[in-house]
């Protein structure tokens, strides 16, 4: 497991010495362990010698139920949001404090985003992220922001008790808006996927700022939000 978890998206091919430096196992221990994720097709490498996730790992993941389930289960509407808006959508789940990107999809003329399927971000600094988090209970929202917090633009909300605010906002009106707080000149507009009154996704839009329309957005992600809850529904 440690030596899987050493490849991420900024390395995404690695040497068996780099392995063995990451991991502090010994050279001799990694190339065995290695040697077996190769033959079992968990790992691969290429002509440089480099080793990268495999074709065995991804089959197997396509199984996992947020592949399986959600992702597959919310696509359809993902796109018909996506041809509605023309902007970066994104579909994401509370993982270990942070948001995880289950899908997303962007166009031409979207704005560029930090995030990516299969990457985590902030709770406090996203849309889906705030989302995620006001629907947690009061004291795991209370966990959280005894965490130290980061600050990746000067509109970022760390402060206790403005985030306590913004989090009740987001639960009273039933979505989260962010203005330049995860990356310049981009805003966000995000909805909860309920089922049986739990949040247990959220499904938003990254537009640029001059583009943040938060009434057509909260009523388009509403509708789509309804749908991927009806999806779900349909195929327990």
């Amino acid at each position: 497991m440690e030596i899987l978890g050493c490849f991420d998206a900024t390395q995404s091919a690695l040497t068996l010495t780099e392995i063995s430096e990451q991991t502090r196992l010994p050279l001799s221990t990694c190339h065995r362990i290695v040697a077996t994720l190769e033959a079992g097709a968990f790992v691969a490498r290429g002509t440089d010698r480099k080793y990268r996730i495999g074709t065995k790992l991804w089959t197997i993941a396509q199984h996992a139920p947020l592949s399986d389930r959600l992702r597959e289960r919310a696509l359809p509407t993902l796109a018909r949001l996506y041809e509605e808006t023309g902007e970066n959508v994104t579909l994401a789940v509370l993982d270990r404090g942070q948001a995880l990107y289950v899908d997303r999809l962007v166009g031409e003329r979207s704005i560029p985003t930090v995030s990516r399927a299969g990457g985590h971000l902030p709770l406090h600094t996203t849309g889906v992220g705030k989302v995620l988090l006001a629907y947690q209970p009061a004291t795991a929202i209370e966990q959280y922001i005894a965490t130290p917090l980061s600050k990746p633009m000067p509109q970022s909300i760390t402060e206790p008790d403005a985030l306590r605010a913004e989090l009740r906002d987001v639960r009273e009106r039933g979505y989260s808006v962010t203005r330049e707080e995860m990356t310049r000149g981009s805003g966000s507009v995000a909805v909860p996927i309920l089922r049986n009154g739990k949040c247990v996704a959220a499904v938003g839009v990254i537009v640029h700022m001059n583009r943040l329309d938060v009434s057509r957005l909260v009523a388009s992600l509403t509708d789509a939000a309804a749908s991927i809850s009806a999806e779900l529904d349909g195929h327990r």
